[in-house]
């Protein structure tokens, strides 16, 4: 896989940080562990910046992002004296905002995907960020809207018109709210997979509705009613205007925690759609979609016409390029899984996730398999899954692959003569110390004796589950170079099942 660490690391991630610093109670939210007080963040904030006052507005998010992101999504800045400060007025860059959102969404810093041209690094050192935004349609104002998206290449990819360029004047000028906007809105829909919201009213509720600019309209009115942003006393947003330090935590803060989105009473959520039952139990008289897939796949793994037909609507097409593309063929399925409490108990809940159409009804029927075996396994916090995304060519941007709990499945590889973990934290099924020759202590990483129950077992309920539809496992071997056809250079991929034999 290109590129692992999505949404689901993102606030899994915080969630681990938040498990090592503060004790972990049970909230109503099927077992997801509580974060630290509004009280407890500001204080911390204070303690670390001796120029953010605890009843300061911002102190709250710059507490709980500098704590459970430390040097991660912003940093502090050293005067000449060695006193460390945050410079809360101080205006935000273009290429400083891009990191925030960019590192924010996908804890991006550390796992940098050196496939990517590196043309833009020497440019300015922002470039990494820039073109991992470029890749993820982050830049291209109106996505959500059917106009403006820009003229299609022969490959029916859409040719973004970008909100800058990646030069050094360009990348170090200040970011205008229009901009922020643009990219928090492409960020939720593209990377985070968020439904968007309607917000028909808006005019009647941003004060400087009229003067906005067309092109950045539609982002505007999705920050808003997702309730990312807010007007100013007057009501108006003054997209023109720079932002701030200060402003940028906050609206970063909010796109990392949900709880604390200011949603208007004016934007209203997107109906749920009922979905034409493409897939089913029963695929042309194949157990399963995958089953029939694998009929269609060629030694590379590749499907031919006809299933390129059926998955993306066009023979020639090999992958979706968005979120906005591929929503025809897209399904958000709810299935049941199991999470374990403060107690150590395991508990029901239900988790939601985005998948192709042609395999909605097989997901759902493995999840019931997985909920239903004796093993009971649980999902870390309650949600840590992965489905859906549209930030590589592979079958994550097909809707037809599934990572679980990503921190204790990890993927890495053995490529540079010795283990290297490159995404989670490790891998160390519960009770299992060896399996098919591989002693499993090169595995665990940091993975500790508490969490291994979260790791998924080789012959256990979650591999058997997937399998039974047809769907292969990156932890199996089968994906690895010199001991099967091989599909990308990496050894193992634990959290990850796909439509391919393979898993990969």
């Amino acid at each position: 896989m290109k590129t692992k660490l999505q949404r689901l690391l993102t606030l899994a991630l915080c969630l681990a940080l938040l498990l090592c610093a503060l004790p972990v109670r049970a909230s109503e939210e099927g077992g997801q562990p509580a974060r630290m007080t509004p009280a407890e963040a500001k204080a911390y904030a204070a303690s670390l910046f001796p120029d953010v006052p605890e009843d300061q507005w911002y102190a709250e998010p710059i507490g709980y992002i500098t704590y459970y992101f430390p040097e991660q999504i912003i940093n502090g800045i050293r005067t000449s004296d060695g006193t460390l400060i945050f410079d809360p007025d101080r205006p935000v860059t273009r290429g400083e905002f891009l990191k925030m959102a960019v590192c924010a969404a996908e804890i991006f810093v550390h796992f940098y995907n050196y496939d990517l041209d590196k043309t833009r690094d020497r440019i300015h050192w922002a470039g990494q960020y820039y073109t991992k935004a470029l890749q993820d349609n982050l830049l291209t104002p109106n996505l959500l809207s059917a106009e403006d998206h820009g003229e299609e290449d022969v490959n029916k990819q859409v040719v973004a018109t970008e909100l800058f360029p990646c030069t050094k004047e360009d990348m170090n000028a200040v970011i205008s709210r229009y901009e922020m906007a643009v990219i928090l809105s492409n960020l939720c829909a593209n990377t985070l997979m968020e439904r968007s919201v309607i917000a028909t009213d808006a005019w009647e509720h941003i004060g400087d509705y009229t003067a906005i600019a067309e092109k950045f309209a539609a982002a505007v009115e999705q920050a808003f009613g997702k309730g990312l942003l807010v007007g100013y006393d007057d009501g108006a947003f003054h997209g023109e205007d720079s932002l701030t330090r200060a402003q940028a935590a906050t609206v970063i803060e909010r796109l990392l925690w949900d709880r604390d989105r200011l949603r208007p009473d004016w934007a209203e959520d997107q109906p749920e759609e009922v979905a034409e039952p493409m897939g089913s139990a029963e695929f042309r008289g194949y157990k399963s979609f995958t089953f029939w897939l694998q009929d269609h796949l060629d030694a590379w793994g590749k499907p031919d016409a006809e299933a390129r037909l059926l998955i993306f609507g066009d023979a020639n097409k090999t992958h979706f390029y968005s979120a906005a593309d591929a929503a025809p063929y897209m399904e958000v399925v709810s299935v049941p899984i199991w999470v374990v409490d403060k107690w150590g108990g395991k508990q029901p809940s239900t988790v939601s996730l985005t998948v192709h159409k042609l395999v909605a009804q097989e997901i759902r029927l493995i999840f019931q398999r997985i909920y239903e075996d004796e093993e009971r396994f649980p999902i870390y916090a309650g949600w840590n899954i992965g489905g859906a995304r549209f930030t590589d060519t592979m079958r994550h941007s097909w809707g037809m692959a599934i990572d679980i709990n990503a921190l204790y499945n990890c993927e890495c590889n053995f490529k540079w003569g010795g283990q290297t973990i490159t995404c989670g934290y490790g891998w160390y099924p519960y009770g299992i110390t060896s399996w098919a020759g591989r002693d499993l202590s090169a595995y665990v990483g940091s993975v500790s004796e508490e969490n291994r129950i979260y790791s998924i077992t080789p012959t256990g309920s979650v591999v058997r589950a997937f399998a039974e539809y047809g769907w292969g496992w990156g932890g199996s071997g089968t994906n690895v170079v010199g001991e099967g056809n091989g599909w990308s250079g990496k050894s193992y991929d634990f959290m990850h099942f796909s439509v391919l034999p393979s898993g990969g």
